[in-house]
């Protein structure tokens, strides 16, 4: 019955259903919302500077520019957006517009950035994971 109803919803959404539609279209912007408010909420002034090109084992390589508080580039991939507050980077993993991974990082020396990212927006503690990044050379 389950595989039925989900079978039913697939050709329901490739026949342009409206129902279908909408859900995707209110899904995406519950994503990008409280992706954008989890950002907004860390409002300490920067207190440090990423802008560079990173490495990352399990990432791979990727490119941060930060104008004030606000970081943008990209990593493994997907487009980044973020904020520094403080001492700790917010960053949020995009493909598509759509948010994937949400992270928190610390920069415990000069050009590396390590903490944790959750596959969930905003962060969820209990679901992250590692992450480690080292600067490359300019």
């Amino acid at each position: 019955m389950k595989n039925l109803f989900a079978v039913g919803l697939v050709l329901l959404a490739f026949t342009g259903c409206s129902i279908v539609q909408d859900v995707s279209a209110d899904r995406f912007a519950l994503n990008n919302r409280s992706g954008r408010i989890w950002l907004s909420d860390q409002s300490a002034p920067a207190s440090l500077n990423i802008s560079g090109n990173w490495t990352s084992s399990d990432w791979g390589r990727g490119s941060l520019r930060q104008t004030g508080r606000t970081v943008r580039g990209d990593i493994g991939g997907y487009d980044v957006q973020g904020v520094v507050s403080g001492s700790k980077v917010y960053l949020l993993f995009a493909s598509n517009g759509w948010f994937y991974y949400s992270a928190i990082l610390e920069s415990p020396s000069p050009g590396v950035l390590t903490g944790r990212f959750s596959r969930a927006i905003p962060f969820v503690r209990t679901l992250a994971r590692t992450i480690h990044l080292d600067q490359l050379a300019n």
